[in-house]
């Protein structure tokens, strides 16, 4: 697991994070870095307006509501017993807002917002999860932001140092593709490099800055030393994959090439 305090995250954040996640689940507690530095990022940002939380713990707008009190947050939640719009508590040790949410199924349904609606997405840990069409929620995500909005979004990388590490060890890379004995449907369906990603993003409308940060457990980085020494251009070998970007454009390429067929 990834030591926390963070070292690229304020003590504005860290205290926010920290009141928040004292006494946190297994969830939470295993995030915590990956959370606080994602909050962090976006403050850094400067969002105004209107934010979408694309599958929200209720963490995220929370934190913002804490250290970003003038903006708007909207949540998205699967459950099909729900109106598709609806107000929602969500509650962290204690601490609790009421937001509008969203149910909908992001892989089969449109988001229930006008076009142009928001000016920031956050879609954290989200798109590893889709089983059948990433595209659509990438394509319902442009729909819904306005052009020159943002996209904040956050995966786990396969070609992390750890996947490396296990790679030349003669083991899978992935990260989270076990299945569960009680016939949950919350592993990872696709993991992702900074790579695809960011082509991923491009077919979707979006330009901007796709990197790699070690947010889930510390970095192995003799693995990568020596796959350079071989002679190997290895880079982004962090854990998780972040991307900043910008609506630039509708959506470029409903079925692209490489991830469908």
């Amino acid at each position: 697991m990834k030591s926390f305090p963070y070292e690229n995250v304020s003590d504005e954040v860290k205290e926010v994070v920290s009141g928040l996640l004292q006494g946190a689940d297994d969830y939470h507690r295993g995030h915590k870095a990956r959370l606080a530095r994602s909050v962090q990022l976006i403050v850094d940002s400067k969002p105004e307006g209107r934010i979408l939380e694309i599958g929200t713990t209720g963490f995220i707008p929370l934190a913002l509501k804490a250290l970003l009190p003038d903006v708007t947050v909207d949540v998205t939640h699967f459950d099909r017993s729900m109106p598709s719009v609806f107000f929602k508590t969500v509650e962290i040790n204690q601490k609790k807002m009421t937001v509008n949410a969203m149910s909908v199924d992001l892989e089969n349904r449109p988001i229930p917002a006008d076009n142009n609606t928001y000016d920031y997405v956050v879609c954290c840990e989200v798109l590893e999860h889709m089983e059948i069409d990433p595209m659509f929620m990438l394509q319902e995500i442009n729909r819904v932001t306005r052009y020159d909005g943002s996209l904040f979004l956050t995966t786990p990388n396969v070609a992390s140092s750890r996947g490396l590490h296990k790679i030349v060890r003669g083991l899978e890379p992935y990260f989270f593709m076990a299945y569960h004995k009680t016939r949950e449907y919350h592993r990872h369906n696709y993991e992702y490099t900074a790579l695809s990603l960011e082509a991923l993003l491009k077919y979707a409308g979006y330009r901007g800055r796709v990197w790699t940060e070690d947010l889930f457990e510390d970095a192995v980085p003799d693995t990568v030393d020596r796959l350079i020494a071989a002679g190997f251009d290895i880079k982004n070998t962090g854990d998780n994959i972040i991307a900043q970007v910008k609506k630039h454009s509708d959506v470029v390429e409903r079925f692209p090439v490489g991830f469908y067929v």
